[in-house]
């Protein structure tokens, strides 16, 4: 009689293991509220490789791949990463379906923590532009210089630290607004009392040996250095006032000339 209570315990205690335990080469008849992989207590789950952990789920939820979770973070990983994918649709979305986002929190934050000398790019955008035609179209370095178009090599020019911005093959908008940084930086200067108009035969003499305006950059001068549009915009502008001040001054001289006729032939 005992043996048979033994024999019926062990094939109990047999049966109940084999019910509660994880077939490694697949399952079936699983339920997903009594059969699941994790922990039903509140410590966290773990998965390892070589005995190193790999992989931490804590017991919030919170998933750490390379690195310990993050209580306010839901996913983190250390190490790189990529996404890829064949479908004809989106392969990577970035989502926030909050209403009232803090004006400092961004969608996608993108930063290096330790400065990088070698100004190495914090988001580069590329592919093929046409058929066989691979181009890189947009790069943000860690400078924090943006270059959009397919730039080979980093822009060499000499006042290059003075710009953000860089932009091959044009800019097509409907809107530009340049700040002008003080009063004096506008060209109305000209209109005032004791402003030093250049006479005009010293202006003639000035074209006929330079062939330009002064002040006024060569067509050499504007190839080799581009020209800066505020500048250039408030210089037209100084020598559409000065011109204006000539035809105000011959005006002057010409409506005395006819003062002097009109007396003449009295």
């Amino acid at each position: 009689m005992k043996k048979t209570v033994l024999l019926l315990a062990t094939a109990a205690a047999s049966f109940l293991h084999a019910q509660q335990s994880w077939n490694l080469t697949g399952n079936s008849g699983t339920s997903p509220t009594t059969n699941y992989l994790g922990t039903s207590d509140s410590q966290d789950l773990v998965l390892k490789t070589n005995n190193l952990e790999r992989i931490r789920i804590s017991s919030t939820g919170n998933i750490g791949i390379g690195m310990n979770p993050d209580p306010n973070i839901a996913f983190r990983t250390y190490g790189r990463s990529q996404f890829s994918s064949d479908t004809d649709s989106d392969t990577f979305t970035v989502r926030n379906s909050g209403t009232n986002v803090d004006s400092g929190s961004s969608l996608v934050w993108l930063n290096y923590t330790q400065y990088q000398p070698n100004n190495p790019g914090v988001l580069d955008v590329s592919g093929p532009t046409a058929p066989g035609n691979w181009e890189s179209t947009f790069s943000l370095k860690a400078n924090g210089k943006l270059l959009i178009g397919n730039y080979g090599q980093y822009p060499n020019c000499s006042d290059c630290n003075d710009y953000r911005v860089f932009i091959k093959n044009g800019i097509r908008t409907e809107k530009v607004k340049v700040d002008i940084a003080a009063n004096n930086g506008w060209a109305d200067y000209v209109f005032e009392k004791n402003y030093n108009l250049m006479p005009l035969h010293e202006l003639e003499k000035f074209i006929t040996e330079n062939k330009h305006l002064p002040e006024v950059p060569t067509t050499d001068e504007a190839i080799e250095n581009g020209i800066e549009l505020k500048e250039m915009n408030i210089l037209l502008l100084k020598k559409v006032e000065e011109l204006t001040l000539y035809v105000i001054q011959q005006q002057k001289e010409i409506q005395g000339l006819k003062n002097k006729v009109y007396q003449n032939e009295k």
